[in-house]
This record gives C-alpha cells, structure tokens and sequence, in this order.
C-alpha cells in the first residue's frame, strides 16, 4: 500500500475540482465521518461510518490491523487512506 506524505493528495490533480480536494491525514473521527454525510449531525454521521466500517469484513479488518485501537478518537494516516481505498474519497 502506499504511503502518503502530508503533501499529498488522495487523488491526481488533473482529477479535482481546485476547489476541493481532500488530503490523506489523522482526521478526528467525527470530522471524517461528517466529511461523508454532511447533513447529519457529528455523532449521527459517526454511527453510519462505523456501520459502513461493520458491513464490510475485509475494510474492518485493514483498518484495525494496524496499532491503532477501536476506541482511539483520531483516524491515522493509514486508516484514512485504507477508508479512501474502499470508500472512496468524501
């Protein structure tokens, strides 16, 4: 898998929008999980990424392998971009 640098962006640049581009970084968990739903408040928006997280075995597995913990309140860098890989970007 690769790594990304702080610098780097999960996608090519010819391939966004310069107005919004995401970046593979520690993102706190609620702040991802709002990246993906918006319109759901911080906690509602925690409860389905996790049920996303739950539904797919093989994305659950990935992203807990490593040593970070279930119960830590940030996404790694590398759990970022394994949740890109399955989930795509936000």
């Amino acid at each position: 898998m690769k790594k990304y640098t702080s610098s780097e962006t999960a996608f090519p640049e010819n391939s966004e929008s310069e107005a919004y581009r995401f970046e593979i970084k520690a993102y706190l968990k609620s702040d991802l999980a709002q990246l993906y739903f918006p319109c759901l408040s911080a906690e509602a928006a925690l409860r389905k990424l996790r049920r996303w997280i739950n539904f797919n075995p093989s994305l659950h597995h990935e992203l807990y392998e490593g040593p970070e913990g279930k119960n830590d309140q940030i996404f790694s860098k590398r759990q970022v971009a394994v949740l890109v890989k399955y989930l795509e970007r936000p």
